[in-house]
């Protein structure tokens, strides 16, 4: 049920008074008697209130239908209307500076100021949820949003994040693995809960809308003893409306898998060929934006390496890694992740592609540290052997330092509840330096992925199959499998998953995805997601 009150606007100046039936205004020091309003100007007076009464009404309605529709989210961005006052009372509406003088329905101004006060009333709104639209993320719980309109420090601060709870059960076939140098490891059988990953961020602006900021703490409880935590997020500028600049920890933009935020795969997580390749997060410089009209989007930057396991103080050399991804929607708008939950009613294309050139140290751990990012990765041969392993290149020998080049290209295209994604990738490994001779001067490593889905009730189930596969100089791998998706209560934003997958000869290893370096076996996930 909606209450509308109707606001009553007194615009009385310090410098008048009411007094009796009339009205006496002060001018300097001399009072002059006015008469009171004639019996037409009362009957002005009374339809003005019931036209006040009615533009308040159908405002708000229109308000309310907007947000029962879910457009609220799309169009809401922290900032409030312009004509929002400073708040500090309803009658702050009238409280710019001008000569004392009341107001009464004839008057033009009388119109002007209910409008005045209609919009504060609308534009007090934090603190607001504004969830996920069909095109957009969530923008959270935003708490408090004021513009140079209506504050002297702009200033706006939203809550956003996610859980995902997790079962895995890893069933083996194969009992151990032996790796490039000759080592044998066993193959364990797993069954576990976790919260697989923790996400906590605060965004805003601050003293200026163009001055941005946004700060998280990432956690997984899958790592066991060492306990995952890392802050990133970064500091930022936006340019123009749709160009942005920043500096801080975050993804180093190797591929459109990585990219797409772990809220949105189609399926439990990445893929296999992604864990293997990709690169992870580093503090670095980068811009995102947009062109020609919202249909071309990119985002690249340099940051201090691939992984920011080794990107500290303490890394060695100075080289950065460079890295670049850019997409085209010639559609319209793709929307969030792979799946068409929504039903798009027409087609929707996406074509991309991403590019990372580097010279990095190599190591054997993704780090020892309690505070370590969990999306940590290793750079590893096709086998599943660490390149800076010793003995992975030959008796002898261990790798300190490589080049590293990784292209990809991908595809992704939406219809009435279908949908379908598929990327390749290229890595070149050379440049190698260490100790000891070498098999190889340059390592080769190819694969990609595939996803096809049908959302057979709108909205709410979803059934998908998923495959990646990988091939260089020490061995191939490849995985199959599928799964079932409910989208409770019709939105992304509180997903059921249950996903079965074959495993053959796995290169990857992550204690947050289901892979583990020498693993053949199947992996049964089931997988609860709440995103805010």
């Amino acid at each position: 049920m909606t209450v509308v009150r109707v606001v009553a606007v007194t615009c009385r100046g310090r410098g008048s008074v009411r007094k009796g039936g009339g009205r006496e205004r002060r001018e300097g020091k001399a009072l002059r008697r006015e008469p009171a309003p004639a019996a037409s100007t009362r009957s002005r007076t009374f339809w003005a209130a019931v036209m006040a009464a009615l533009v308040m009404i159908t405002t708000t309605c229109a308000t309310v239908a907007a947000e029962a529709d879910g457009d609220l989210g799309a169009e809401f961005d922290m900032t409030p209307p312009a004509a929002m006052p400073d708040a500090a009372t309803e009658d702050a509406v009238v409280a710019e500076p001008m000569e004392p003088i009341a107001l009464y329905p004839d008057d033009e101004r009388f119109e002007a100021a209910i409008d005045r006060a209609v919009a504060a009333r609308l534009a007090r709104r934090p603190p607001l949820y504004v969830p996920a639209t069909d095109f957009a993320p969530p923008k959270g719980l935003v708490l408090h949003a004021t513009t140079h309109a209506n504050s002297r420090y702009p200033f706006a601060l939203a809550l956003t994040g996610f859980i995902q709870g997790r079962w895995l059960e890893l069933a083996r076939s194969t009992t151990q693995w032996t790796n490039s140098a000759g080592e044998t490891f066993p193959v364990n059988n797993e069954n576990e809960f976790n919260l697989n990953r923790i996400y906590l961020a605060a965004q805003g602006y601050v003293g200026d809308e163009r001055v941005l900021y946004n700060f998280a703490l990432f956690a997984s409880t899958a790592p066991g003893v060492l306990v995952s935590v890392a802050p990133v997020g970064f500091v930022g500028y936006s340019v123009t409306e749709d160009v942005k600049v920043g500096m801080g920890v975050t993804q180093v933009p190797g591929s459109r898998e990585w990219l797409m935020s772990s809220q949105w795969p189609m399926g439990v997580d990445r893929s296999m060929v992604n864990t293997f390749m990709r690169p992870s997060y580093s503090p670095g410089v980068f811009s995102i934006g947009s062109l020609f009209e919202k249909r071309v989007f990119y985002e690249a930057g340099v940051w201090n390496g691939l992984d920011g396991g080794a990107a500290g103080v303490t890394r060695g050399g100075t080289a950065m890694a460079w890295a670049g991804n850019t997409w085209w929607e010639p559609l319209g708008p793709f929307g969030l992740g792979y799946s068409d939950m929504e039903q798009h009613a027409a087609p929707a294309l996406r074509l991309g592609m991403s590019g990372v050139t580097a010279r990095s140290p190599a190591y054997a751990l993704p780090g020892l540290s309690g505070v370590v990012n969990p999306e940590n990765t290793v750079v590893r041969l096709s086998d599943g052997t660490p390149l800076a392993a010793p003995n992975a290149l030959g008796p002898g020998s261990q790798v300190t330092a490589f080049n590293y080049q990784l292209a990809t290209a991908d595809i992704g295209w939406k219809y009435r509840g279908w949908s379908a994604f598929g990327e390749y990738y290229w890595r070149l490994i050379n440049g190698l330096t260490g100790t000891g001779s070498f098999d190889r001067s340059s390592l080769f490593d190819q694969g990609g992925n595939g996803f096809v889905g049908w959302c057979f009730v709108p909205r709410t189930y979803e059934i998908y199959g998923r495959s990646s596969a990988l091939t260089g100089p020490y061995g191939s791998a490849h995985e199959v499998g599928g799964g079932l998706n409910w989208y409770m209560h019709r939105t992304r934003q509180n997903r059921l998953t249950l996903e079965a997958l074959y495993i053959d000869g796995s290169p990857a290893q992550n204690p947050l995805y289901p892979y583990r370096a020498g693993f053949t076996g199947t992996a049964i996930q089931t997988q609860y997601m709440v995103i805010f």
